[in-house]
């Protein structure tokens, strides 16, 4: 199932396109991604859309992005 309940599409095939992600780049790369994508989202809120849905949704999105990473380095900091 998606981490994205909105975009199903990027589990299209039976494997989230993240897991994919995941697989190809080492540990360091993949925080570096999600980070990434959680400035991406942040930076956007107030200059892609005009309406508070996809406000939201980017909100949503950016946070979903640092919860993924928080994940990864607790278990870093476990290890």
């Amino acid at each position: 199932m998606s981490i994205d309940k909105e975009a199903s599409y990027y589990d299209a095939g039976g494997i989230e396109t993240i897991d994919i992600i995941k697989a190809k780049l080492t540990p360091e790369q993949f925080d570096g991604y999600l980070l990434g994508n959680a400035i991406k989202y942040d930076c956007r809120i107030n200059f892609k859309h005009t309406d508070i849905k996809n406000k939201i949704r980017d909100t949503v999105k950016a946070m979903t992005y640092m919860n993924l990473l928080t994940e990864n380095l607790r278990r870093l900091k476990e290890k």
